[in-house]
């Protein structure tokens, strides 16, 4: 079995109402960025939340230092969101 290495965390917790993401690359025992949803401060009260978490992915791929990075959190994001539809 290979260890976690690099990749995209996105956990929720449905007991606090809080969603979590987090950027692994170079290190194995911390992850390289971790953003908070309750951090983010544009939300729409009348998005429902797979609109708004896809929202915020794409807002913190734009903030994002290097290119490559942002593009491959934007693709993650638009794979992750068409997969939530087709799942309901």
């Amino acid at each position: 079995m290979s260890a976690f290495t690099q990749g995209i965390i996105l956990t929720s917790n449905i007991k606090t109402h809080s969603t979590q993401l987090e950027l692994w690359g170079g290190s194995t025992k911390h992850p390289d960025s971790v953003f908070y949803f309750d951090d983010w401060d544009n939300k729409c009260d009348w998005l429902n939340d797979q609109a708004l978490i896809f929202q915020w992915l794409l807002w913190v791929s734009s903030r994002l230092s290097f290119p490559m990075h942002s593009e491959q959190l934007a693709k993650w994001a638009i794979e992750f969101y068409l997969d939530w539809f087709e799942a309901e």
